[in-house]
């Protein structure tokens, strides 16, 4: 018997949706994000995103009453967390 087509098969078993993963090309990046995903991305709570944004440490966009981060923002916003980037408005 053959074990390597058994366990090929198990990793390519339909998913939840019923659907078998995809091979394409990946989902489309989303642009902006709710300060939900944002908090989910930083393993944080909403509430420290908030206060990033009122500090001027994290850049909000206004879409009518919402507020959304943008993903290169947030991309900037770790980088600089992670000492990679100088951050021209706090010195």
């Amino acid at each position: 018997m053959d074990t390597h087509a058994h366990t090929h098969a198990a990793t390519t078993a339909p998913t939840t949706t019923g659907r078998a993963p995809s091979t394409g090309p990946a989902a489309p990046v989303t642009m902006l994000l709710t300060l939900d995903e944002v908090a989910r991305e930083l393993r944080c709570a909403r509430r420290s995103v908030e206060r990033q944004i009122t500090r001027h440490r994290l850049a909000a966009v206004h879409v009518g009453r919402s507020v959304r981060i943008e993903r290169r923002e947030l991309e900037r916003y770790v980088a600089h967390l992670r000492g990679e980037i100088s951050d021209p408005h706090h010195g």
